[in-house]
C-alpha cells in the first residue's frame, strides 16, 4: 500500500487545461464484505515521511559523460525531465530541476534531454533499435502506442537492468497486471515521471447545485465505502432538464442543466474500471489470457447505462471543450474528467469538490481509478550500450524524485492549489490509491477494450452479443501478443 500510494501520487502533476485522451473479479468483488473506511485514507505525506528509504546504488562517477533522454513534448509531459533553469514561480518544476541537478552532481554526469511529439518519439525509438544506434539511454513514451514497441522488444526488460529495484516505493507496483508478460516488464513508471499519472480519473461536483437541491456532499459516502454507481445515479436522476423552456435540452445553450457532463473517450472507461471491470487475466506464469465475465459486465454496464443514457447525461464525442465548459458555466452537477482538469477549473465561480469514481456496490473492497492511455511511461531502448549506467541513473532519478519532487507536488500543488477544501484534499488519497491498468484497454483499444464506449454511443444494451462478436478477434490479439513475446525471448 505504501509503495503504491507514494508512487502514484508523484505522477499526479496537474499543469494543463487540456486533457490528452488516450489513443485507451466477479461482479465487483461481490463476495467481499470489507469496505473502505475513513481511517484507510492515509495521507501520502505521512507515508513518505514514514518510508524515508534510501536506495542501494554504487558510488560511481562518470566524469561528465552525457546521459541522453528522449521525452515527449505533448501537453504536460515535458515536465518529466526539465533541463532548463529552475523557475521560482513554479515549485514543482523547480523540484524536478533540482532532482536532475542532484543526480548530475552525485554521479558527475550531464543530463541531456531531447523533446518531440509522442508519435515521433515512438518512431525514433523503433528506428534506433532496428539500426542498432546508441542515441538515447532512457525514453519517455506514450502508454498505449508504446505498448506495441514493448511487444516488439524495442525495450530492455526492467528485470535485466541490474540496479533498478522495482520493489522500491518510487516505482509503481500496479503496472504488472497491465504490462508484464511472462514476468517481464518492458516499461514502468513512478516518481520518475511527475506528469505521467495526471490523467487519473475522478469526478468533480458542483457544490452550489447540490446545496440548491438540498443534496448532501458525497464525501461521507466515500469515507464509509458507500459511494456506488447506484448512489451516483440517484443524484443525477431526473436532473437534466430544459431550464429555458424552449422545448429542447441544449448543451450549448446558456441555462439548460445536466446531471453529468462527460467525454465519450473518458467516462466509459472511468466508470467501467471504477466498478471493477476487467477484460484480461494472467495465469500462474504471468501470461495473459482473454477473460470476459459476461454476467458481471452486463451488471456493470447496466448501471453505467442508467447513469449516462437513462439519466440523459451530456455524453459528447465531438466537441471536447464544451464538456468541461458546461461544468465551468455551472450547468452540470457532475463532471467526469481527470485530476489534470482541476487546473482548468480554478477560475470557476461556483465551488467544486473532487471525488473518486463510484464502486459497483458496497461489497467492492476498494475505489478504483482508471488511467488514461496518454500517460507517459519510461523505458530503456534495446540499443542502449551501457545498461549498467542506464540502470544506475534511471534508479537515481526515480529515487531522488521520490524524495524531492513528491512532497512538493502533493502538498504544494494538489492539496493547496487544486483542491478548494480539506475534504477534497482527502479525496485525492482515495483517487490515487488503486489505479487500474488492463491489457484489454492498452492492447485492444480499437476492439473489445472500448466496448462500453461503443455501446453507449449506440445507446445499446447488447453486452453479450458484443462479447460474442468480438471474441475471436480478442483471443487472436492475445495470441499474437504471446507469440511476439515468445519469438524474441
Amino acid at each position: 500500500m505504501k509503495k503504491t500510494i507514494c508512487i502514484l501520487l508523484t505522477s499526479l502533476f496537474i499543469i494543463s487545461s487540456i486533457l490528452l485522451t488516450g489513443c485507451a473479479e466477479k461482479t465487483a468483488d461481490t463476495n467481499e464484505t470489507t469496505v473502505t473506511t475513513e481511517n484507510e485514507a492515509t495521507s501520502v505525506t505521512e507515508e513518505i515521511t514514514e518510508a524515508a528509504e534510501t536506495g542501494n546504488l554504487p558510488d560511481v562517477k562518470y566524469n561528465g559523460e552525457e546521459f541522453r533522454i528522449l521525452a515527449q513534448l505533448d501537453g504536460n509531459r515535458h515536465y518529466d525531465v526539465f533541463a532548463e533553469e529552475a523557475d521560482n514561480n513554479d515549485s514543482v518544476r523547480d523540484a524536478v530541476y533540482q532532482r536532475n541537478k542532484t543526480v548530475e552532481e552525485r554521479f558527475e554526469v550531464k543530463i541531456v534531454v531531447e523533446f518531440d511529439v509522442f508519435s515521433n518519439v515512438n518512431a525514433a525509438i523503433d528506428r534506433m533499435v532496428k539500426s542498432g544506434t546508441d542515441d538515447f539511454d532512457l525514453c519517455f513514451v506514450h502508454m498505449v502506442t508504446g505498448a506495441a514497441l514493448a511487444l516488439d522488444r524495442d525495450f530492455v526488460p526492467f528485470e535485466k537492468l541490474e540496479y533498478i529495484d522495482l520493489s522500491r516505493p518510487w516505482w509503481d507496483q500496479s503496472l504488472k497486471q497491465g504490462f508484464s508478460i511472462g514476468n517481464e516488464l518492458f516499461f514502468a513508471n513512478g516518481d520518475i515521471s511527475p506528469s505521467s499519472f495526471s490523467t487519473t480519473s475522478c469526478l468533480y461536483f458542483n457544490k452550489k447545485i447540490m446545496e440548491r437541491n438540498d443534496l448532501e456532499y458525497p464525501y461521507e459516502l466515500v469515507k464509509s465505502g458507500k459511494w456506488t454507481l447506484d448512489r451516483f445515479t440517484e443524484y443525477t436522476k431526473d436532473f437534466t432538464r430544459d431550464a429555458d423552456g424552449d422545448g429542447k435540452i441544449d448543451p450549448h445553450g446558456a441555462s439548460d442543466m445536466f446531471g453529468l457532463t462527460s467525454w465519450a473517450y473518458d467516462v466509459p472507461y472511468s466508470l467501467y474500471y471504477g466498478a471493477g471491470g476487467s477484460l484480461v487475466s494472467k495465469d500462474e506464469n504471468d501470461m495473459p489470457y482473454y477473460d470476459p465475465q459476461v454476467e458481471r459486465d452486463e451488471q456493470i454496464y447496466g448501471k453505467i447505462y442508467d447513469a449516462v443514457i437513462t439519466n440523459n447525461a451530456y455524453f459528447e464525442s465531438a466537441d471536447y471543450n464544451n464538456v468541461g465548459q458546461l461544468f465551468i458555466n455551472g450547468q452540470a452537477m457532475f463532471y467526469d474528467a481527470s485530476l489534470l482538469l482541476a487546473d482548468r477549473l480554478r477560475d470557476m465561480n461556483d465551488e467544486f469538490g473532487i471525488l473518486p469514481m463510484p464502486k459497483f456496490d458496497e461489497s467492492q473492497k476498494e475505489y478504483r481509478s482508471f488511467v488514461n492511455g496518454a500517460s507517459s511511461m519510461v523505458c530503456v531502448p534495446a540499443s542502449c550500450q551501457d545498461l549498467q549506467r542506464a540502470s544506475i541513473l534511471t534508479e537515481a532519478l526515480a529515487e531522488e524524485a521520490y524524495k524531492t519532487v513528491t512532497p512538493v507536488l502533493y502538498e504544494t500543488y494538489l492539496k493547496r492549489k487544486v483542491s478548494r477544501d480539506a475534504d477534497s484534499a482527502e479525496m485525492i488519497d482515495y483517487i490515487i490509491r488503486n489505479r487500474v491498468f488492463d491489457m484489454g484497454y492498452i492492447n485492444m483499444f480499437e476492439g473489445i477494450g472500448s466496448y462500453v464506449r461503443d455501446l453507449l454511443l449506440a445507446k445499446s444494451t447488447n453486452v453479450a452479443s458484443t462479447f460474442k462478436s468480438r471474441e475471436k478477434a480478442s483471443e487472436n490479439t492475445i495470441k499474437k501478443m504471446i507469440e511476439a513475446y515468445n519469438s524474441k525471448s
